[in-house]
């Protein structure tokens, strides 16, 4: 596994940015601004923190495991089963994953940057 992300979606972005950067000192990795859609991604001892503020409708999984290349989100796709929402696909940011359920029903986003 590459990384643990925790992403948030959150109704300010700028009140949350301060939050975690002010607050808890987190150092920014990655930030980004588009029509639509605005985030960043924080470094927490070598997991990740993602706020994103969104103007579609979502339900944010509640954690992020990232994988080192598609290979291996495919792998965990066909081995997910029924328990993957949907199919593979790549995210407006350019991103490969899914979402599947845990057995408890909890949504985790399995995803790679490769």
């Amino acid at each position: 596994m590459s990384a643990l992300w925790v992403p948030f979606e959150v109704a300010d972005f700028d009140r949350s940015a301060d939050h975690y950067g002010r607050l808890f000192g987190l150092p920014v990795i990655d930030h980004w601004k588009r029509p639509g859609e605005q985030g960043a991604v924080y470094d927490v001892g070598g997991g990740r923190l993602e706020i994103v503020q969104t103007t579609r409708p979502a339900r944010p999984p509640g954690v992020a495991l990232e994988l080192p290349d598609r290979a291996s989100v495919d792998a965990v796709h066909f081995a997910a089963g029924p328990a993957a929402e949907s199919a593979p696909e790549t995210f407006p940011r350019g991103h490969y994953g899914f979402v599947l359920a845990d057995p408890d029903g909890n949504r985790v986003l399995v995803w790679t940057e490769a």
